[in-house]
């Protein structure tokens, strides 16, 4: 095979893994936007935020904390129907947000369960002593809020994610992680695409 070749063979194969990569990412996204999202976060965009408690079925009592830079928190509401009632709405104003987050900075929220004194947060699993996730969000459940579900036991539990329930609207934006079988199947298109270039070269000499 020419050098010029070769070349155009590198360039095709290129094209080819940025379509997949292109489609991948479509995919991902249209699953996010349809379904719980596993470790997403929630981020300020500068204006107010309004969090709502929803039904939830844990015995344990827990609070719903927003966790700040400085390593402080602010109490924002109890698990339903265990200390508040369904439809208990707490008011996050922007002035106040401003006091400790610039537009763009995650709200790391939090629950903090009472009757075994651990606490979990939402993002990625690392954060949490278990390495496990604790929370999801759903851009779909009720439309116009994005609804934050959390895991109370230690160590995942039933990985139910039912066991706090909270409604957040406003000021926010979720963003998603991308999971272990997502990296993994990337890195598997790139081997793919590799190995088959390999064996064109053979089969040309």
């Amino acid at each position: 095979m020419s050098i010029a070749g070769f070349h155009s063979l590198v360039l095709r194969a290129r094209r080819a893994v940025n379509v997949l990569v292109a489609a991948f990412a479509l995919g991902a996204a249209a699953s996010a936007s349809a379904a719980p999202v596993l470790g997403a976060q929630l981020y300020w965009q500068g204006g107010d935020v309004t969090v709502e408690v929803q039904r939830a079925t844990a015995a344990y009592n827990s609070e719903l904390r927003l966790y700040h830079p400085d390593s402080t928190y602010t109490f924002i509401a109890y698990n339903a129907p265990n200390r508040n009632p369904v439809g208990t709405t707490m008011a996050l104003g922007a002035a106040w947000l401003d006091g400790f987050y610039n537009v763009g900075d995650e709200l790391l929220f939090g629950i903090h369960v009472l009757n075994t004194g651990h606490t979990f947060w939402m993002g990625p699993a690392l954060r949490n002593a278990d390495r496990q996730f604790h929370a999801t969000v759903n851009a779909t459940a009720r439309p116009g809020w994005y609804r934050v579900s959390f895991e109370d036991l230690y160590g995942g539990g039933d990985r139910d994610y039912d066991d706090n329930v909270f409604d957040f609207r406003g000021s926010i934006r979720p963003q998603g992680q991308v999971s272990e079988p997502a990296v993994l199947g990337l890195a598997l298109w790139g081997l793919a695409g590799m190995v088959a270039l390999r064996r064109r070269r053979a089969s040309a000499v």
